[in-house]
């Protein structure tokens, strides 16, 4: 676990230094990288120095949070570009507006501009976190952990129920961080439990990809209905565009649901069985 994390701070560092040359690539690897160190972290949690877990946890989600701006605005623009190329009757002035629009937004604060100083530096720092966890006293057993994954599963389980029963968005929001979590973690022990863990994981990479496609779709509509003036398009043109939106979100997130009932249904105790 120890030197699975330092690798992981190790490809961050290097992630933003590829930045330098491809922002977007290098910007998106060292965000994942980010979040796949701290659901690792909330693995072994009992087991860590309770103020290391926390000096870690506020470390990484500090650097994915300097990378987030531009990247989000990127993203705005590719899924908005997306729909436009499936959905024929949007109105080709209307959705040339937004099209316009996001192109701009996306141009303000671009992560190329930031030069290759922003990546370097931000890139040292990581290294620098690179050092042996301190007061770390892991199990050498598995079923010393076991517990914790059950309560990571637990969570996802819950989170899963809540959204499916909810038409906040906060809570699929939750309910795919609890997803990742759980698909980091299990990836980090296939190796533990054998063959037979690999469908799962490979279960859990497709439910977080599809609700990565949902969220991309929800901030999509946030920006749009936040930026509502600045769009300048009359009611009639702009209701057609948030319908077209709510629509492919709601698709995604019944898939998604979908697909984590069978992930999911079973109680942690059954999962842990099942592994």
């Amino acid at each position: 676990m120890r030197r699975l994390i330092r690798s992981i701070n190790d490809d961050i560092a290097l992630s933003l230094l590829r930045a330098c040359r491809e922002p977007e690539t290098g910007v998106h690897e060292a965000r994942k990288g980010c979040k796949e160190i701290r659901a690792i972290l909330r693995l072994v949690k009992p087991h860590v120095d309770k103020a290391d877990f926390s000096d870690n946890q506020s470390f990484y989600k500090a650097v994915s949070g300097k990378l987030a701006g531009n990247r989000d605005a990127l993203v705005r623009t590719k899924t908005w570009n997306a729909l436009v190329a499936e959905t024929s009757h949007l109105g080709a002035t209307p959705a040339d507006t937004v099209t316009r629009f996001l192109s701009a937004q996306a141009q303000l604060d671009p992560l190329s501009e930031k030069g290759s100083d922003f990546f370097v530096d931000l890139a040292l720092e990581v290294d620098s976190n690179s050092k042996s966890p301190k007061d770390w006293s892991l199990p050498e057993s598995l079923s010393d952990l076991v517990p914790n994954l059950k309560r990571i599963y637990e969570k996802a389980r819950k989170a899963e129920k809540k959204a499916r029963e909810s038409d906040d968005i906060e809570d699929f929001h939750e309910f795919r961080k609890r997803s990742k979590d759980l698909f980091y973690c299990l990836r980090v022990l296939r190796p533990m439990f054998g063959k037979g863990l690999k469908s799962k994981v490979s279960q859990l990479e497709i439910l977080t990809e599809t609700q990565g496609n949902a969220n991309d779709f929800a901030v999509l509509m946030d920006y749009l209905i936040e930026h509502r003036e600045a769009l300048d398009l009359a009611e009639k043109d702009f209701e057609p565009i948030k319908h077209e939106i709510q629509k492919e979100l709601d698709k995604l997130q019944n898939r998604a649901h979908r697909e984590a009932k069978k992930l999911l249904s079973e109680s942690s105790s059954s999962f842990i069985k099942l592994l």
